[in-house]
């Protein structure tokens, strides 16, 4: 057999290589926590790069070829576009630009008989032609008869001529709209009418800037509860000073019992939050039991809200933003911290892999003894002051750890107990407040990382850097893998350290300030 006769799955294995790009597999796979990903005009970019070198093959390749690289064809109404190709036809995810001034409608004049999915991404504006939204709605409809679903983005302020279209369309075809993204939806009550109106195939949302009195009526309209049954993941972000669900009633069930993957983004907030903001919104989301598997949330101390297993039984990624303290009977009873009662809840979800925790603790009052998450292996405590022997008991806690982040504070306790551990830990970040630690703490420290054989990436706060770098060259394990490196900018910043033994080492720059954003995540945290 030769190149000719390969088979077609073969050449499309060649052709995915070739074309490989992860936004694409993002957008269309919906497997990211990040709003942009899911701009469509960032998909319109990438496609429109990419490279049509594989089509310039013998013609036993090209067949395949084609029906891979036009599977998803990016179509702009707002301008003169020359005529597609006859290829064209093959694609099964159209992605369209419309404005609501006019549209070039020859751009859509064959029909896309095997397209099933349509990307919609409309520029509204004051400006609409009033006849424009319904011609477009029809075109659409006559170009791609076989269509099941619309994934549906308006940038900027939605008008009416989006809703029209929007309306239209689903009301001409049997397609749902099973994806919205939003820029903003802050103050616009048009925006909570067509998410509404949707709510029933909703698979995704992401809300962009939403104030929290259109938040509300996104889970309660004319005093009857929404239920979003087939939504899985939703994305959103609130502004500092907003006051979130005043008038949402307690209901025994959740308006989204499907939901796998929430979001908060903290990247528009700013100042201290405060209890009477978060509370509310924890309890519309978290107070019934969930199917959440990934949660990135704000937490609210010295209460009775947490997330645990009761809550959030399947859970595998947690990231805790934005945390603020309630006051009140309850939490003047506690004798437990604020640290050891949030890691007390997270330990208890058997299904935990990742945990982000990146803001100020409190000190552990004890350690928990009940650990069910024995398979955790990402861990970010930077916010959290431990001692060295805290340190120690997370790593026999949670024996599975490969990546921590940790903040080191001096022990108070001058006698206390210190039990050295081995673990199989891969990467580890070390930051310091205030002093550092003394030197006996930075010797067990140390000997701490010369029981790790498999950690290969170590980063340290600069007193730290130096004192392990020199104990280092007298260790008995094997150090020619093992990069150290400094965390804080200075004299020593991103130095690697060269073991004796070591042939090459590359150095690797940690500097990494901690981030409540979830637009930030530590690099050691990423390429797990």
């Amino acid at each position: 057999m030769n190149a000719q006769q390969l088979p077609d799955e073969c050449v499309l294995r060649v052709l995915d290589y070739l074309w490989k790009e992860p936004r694409l597999h993002e957008f269309f796979e919906r497997r990211s926590q990040h709003a942009h990903v899911y701009d469509q005009q960032r998909v319109h970019k990438v496609l429109w790069a990419r490279s049509v070198a594989p089509m310039h093959v013998c013609r036993a390749w090209r067949q395949p070829s084609a029906r891979r690289y036009f599977r998803t064809l990016v179509v702009d109404l707002r301008c003169q576009n020359a005529p597609l190709p006859d290829a064209a036809v093959l694609a099964r995810h159209v992605l369209v630009l419309a404005n609501s001034v006019q549209y070039d409608s020859l751009a859509l004049s064959v029909k896309f008989l095997e397209a099933h999915t349509l990307g919609l991404c409309v520029f509204d504006s004051r400006d609409a032609c009033p006849g424009v939204s319904h011609a477009l709605a029809s075109t659409l409809h006559s170009a791609l008869p076989h269509l099941n679903s619309i994934w549906f983005q308006c940038m900027g302020s939605i008008g009416r001529f989006a809703q029209t279209v929007l309306e239209d369309l689903s009301a001409r075809s049997s397609a749902c709209v099973t994806a919205m993204h939003f820029e903003s939806t802050e103050s616009r009550s048009c925006v909570a009418n067509v998410i509404r109106s949707h709510a029933h195939s909703l698979q995704f949302l992401s809300l962009g800037k939403v104030s929290g009195g259109v938040l509300s009526t996104l889970v309660v309209h004319k005093g009857k509860q929404l239920v979003y049954a087939r939504l899985k993941r939703l994305l959103f972000a609130i502004p500092s000073n907003t006051h979130i669900y005043a008038d949402v009633p307690e209901y025994t069930t959740s308006s989204f019992p499907q939901l796998e993957e929430l979001y908060y983004d903290d990247a528009h907030s700013a100042g201290l939050p405060r209890e009477e903001w978060f509370a509310p919104l924890f309890d519309v989301f978290l107070s019934h039991p969930t199917r959440l598997k990934y949660l990135t949330f704000p937490i609210v101390y010295n209460t009775q809200r947490c997330v645990s297993r009761d809550n959030c039984p399947e859970l595998v990624g947690l990231r805790h933003i934005k945390c603020c303290w309630a006051t009140g009977a309850w939490s003047s009873q506690q004798r437990e911290s604020d640290s050891t009662r949030v890691l007390s809840a997270i330990a208890s979800i058997p299904s935990l892999e990742c945990y982000v925790h990146p803001s100020y603790i409190a000190r552990l009052s004890r350690v928990p003894s009940d650990i069910m998450c024995t398979g955790l292996w990402r861990l970010d405590l930077y916010g959290w002051p431990l001692t060295v022997n805290n340190m120690c008991w997370v790593l026999r806690a949670f024996g599975r750890l490969q990546t921590l982040r940790v903040t080191l504070v001096q022990s108070e306790d001058v006698d206390d107990a210190w039990q050295p551990t081995s673990s199989v830990l891969k990467r580890l970040t070390v930051g310091s407040a205030d002093a550092g630690l003394e030197n006996q703490e930075l010797g067990r420290l140390a000997c701490m990382l010369e029981l790790m054989p498999l950690l290969s990436r170590v980063s340290l706060y600069d007193q730290a850097y130096a004192f392990v770098s020199k104990a280092a060259a007298t260790w008995t394990r094997d150090t020619r893998d093992l990069q150290i490196t400094n965390n804080v900018s200075g004299l020593r910043s991103g130095q690697s350290f060269r073991s004796p033994l070591a042939q090459l080492t590359t150095a690797a720059s940690a500097n990494s300030p901690p981030s409540t954003s979830w637009y930030l995540i530590h690099p050691l945290l990423i390429d797990g």
